[in-house]
């Protein structure tokens, strides 16, 4: 394997694609047009076939606004066709500069099919699947609240607790670009540029603490300076303050876009007694989620199998509460289906959170 990589890396054909590298670098101005990064040249010629020797002083070009990364990326292809890959990663100026506000972030490994319905802005394939080895992807999203790279660093590590690498969370990791190939591997695969739909909204850290509580995962809670309003007095705001909520996107096999839902626990109900009523809980979710997705186009079956899975998922010991399986699908598609047709029911003019407000009737234990 090591001779081929050399025999690869000394050739002066490795893939370029000029196009793809420019828009790439287009793509990454509009999208965080205050970042400044590195570029390094890492060495994957060394019988160490995934680990790059690079000392101290790995990144050759430093402090490059991304507006001027393509031609500075252009500048080291004499490099790449000797065998180096070039790549990237936020500037070590941020070290100096530790309170400069920024909105990238990104995730190492990305598990593109997540249940979490987590949606990057744009992703990168790294390298092909490889046997039993699946494809690798670095995606990336922009935060809603600007933040510092140490706050940066402490939400790449929630959000790959969730769906990425644990071991890839620093702001300063080194990443790649699209127009390139990947020499780690010996048949140099090219890295290939996803974009996803652009009405994928910012990466809000109250929706991320939602999910890790969701999960039960014991991690310290994210402090972030509330900056979105210039004009007004910068406090310090212990996130999440309300209760959240998440993206879904339809368990099944369909082009819909995500839809933002707010968690089970804003629709507790609870009886005389002051105790939970599960089933009533359930149901006024349910015509919460029905309600969103009917709104954003979803058609009635990936409402009805994504509700469903949201319901099993989030329920408390709903499998125990119906004690058979026969009666827990039972259970749920009813309450599902009821929940549909009271929202088809309803006036569009309606057809909002203030427009059904009260407390839908449950359906039957039986």
């Amino acid at each position: 394997m090591t001779e081929r990589t050399e025999e690869r890396a000394d050739s002066p054909q490795r893939l370029v694609s000029l196009e793809t590298l420019k828009y790439f670098w287009d793509l990454v101005s509009r999208t965080y047009p205050e970042l400044f990064i590195d570029l390094s040249l890492f060495n994957y010629k060394t019988g160490q076939f995934n680990k790059p020797e690079v000392g101290k002083g790995y990144a050759v070009v430093k402090k490059v606004h991304v507006t001027e990364a393509y031609e500075n990326v252009v500048s080291l292809l004499e490099e790449y066709h000797a065998g180096k890959d070039i790549l990237w990663k936020p500037s070590d100026y941020y070290k100096e500069h530790k309170k400069a506000l920024l909105t990238i972030v990104w995730l190492d490994d990305f598990d593109l099919d997540n249940r979490y319905g987590i949606i990057p802005l744009f992703y990168l394939q790294t390298s092909p699947e490889i046997k039993d080895k699946p494809a690798k992807y670095q995606a990336f999203f922009k935060l809603k609240t600007p933040a510092t790279p140490e706050e940066i660093t402490d939400i790449q590590r929630k959000l790959a607790w969730l769906v990425g690498d644990k071991g890839a969370v620093s702001f300063y990791q080194h990443r790649r670009m699209p127009g390139l190939g990947n020499g780690k591997y010996e048949n140099d695969p090219p890295v290939i540029l996803f974009l996803n739909d652009d009405n994928i909204p910012p990466l809000d850290i109250r929706d991320l603490e939602y999910l890790l509580r969701e999960e039960g995962e014991g991690v310290t809670k994210t402090t972030i300076t509330v900056r979105q309003e210039p004009q007004g007095q910068p406090e310090e705001e212990e996130l999440p303050k309300r209760t959240g909520g998440f993206y879904i996107r339809p368990v099944v096999p369909a082009n819909y876009k995500p839809v933002l839902i707010r968690p089970r626990s804003d629709f507790i109900k609870r009886r005389p007694d002051g105790t939970i009523d599960e089933s009533a809980t359930d149901m006024a979710w349910a015509l919460h989620i029905v309600r969103m997705t009917y709104n954003a186009g979803w058609d009635e079956a990936a409402i009805a199998f994504t509700a469903y899975e949201l319901l099993l998922r989030h329920s408390p010991e709903v499998e125990r509460r119906k004690k058979t399986p026969h009666h827990l699908r039972d259970y749920l598609y009813r309450t599902i289906w009821k929940a549909i047709k009271m929202v088809k029911e309803t006036p569009s003019e309606l057809r909002t959170e203030e427009g059904t407000t009260e407390t839908p009737e449950e359906p039957s234990d039986v």
